[in-house]
């Protein structure tokens, strides 16, 4: 199999030794940017929480209200998405440009520390003016 130069960068950003901001790896569209994520999580977490804002519109009601990170964690929880292992789960936002909250809460996500959070999308559809609160220093951009 190819080794792709992403897999070296998320490798990086898992070691992190100390805060770990959020990872947004944005590019073009079909690219292997969600394959990545994926088989990179496999291989280094317990549990991979994957929500795909295209693919599963409805998800996006769970950022339409509170943004804390007990709220956001809940509702995840609550819609089966999988387990929630503190220190062992990645929670994957796929699509992030469809949902402009979820992209907001990421900041609460963070500060929370339970969780790893990777984020992605496609350049042509990350719009930066929709975030209502950008995550200053809670996201790390690849």
């Amino acid at each position: 199999m190819l080794k792709r130069k992403i897999e070296d960068q998320l490798l990086g950003w898992y070691n992190t030794k100390s805060f770990k901001p959020a990872l947004l790896v944005a590019g073009a569209r079909q690219v292997g940017k969600t394959t990545s994520i994926r088989s990179f999580g496999k291989k280094h977490y317990q549990s991979v929480i994957e929500i795909n804002f295209e693919a599963q519109r409805s998800l996006k009601e769970i950022f339409s209200k509170d943004l804390d990170a007990n709220t956001i964690l809940e509702k995840i929880s609550v819609a089966g998405l999988g387990r929630l292992i503190p220190n062992n789960t990645l929670i994957f936002f796929d699509e992030i440009q469809s949902c402009p909250e979820a992209r907001t809460s990421i900041k609460f996500l963070v500060e929370d520390g339970r969780y790893d959070i990777i984020s992605s999308g496609s350049l042509l559809g990350i719009n930066y003016k929709e975030v209502s609160s950008y995550p200053v220093g809670y996201e790390y951009k690849r």
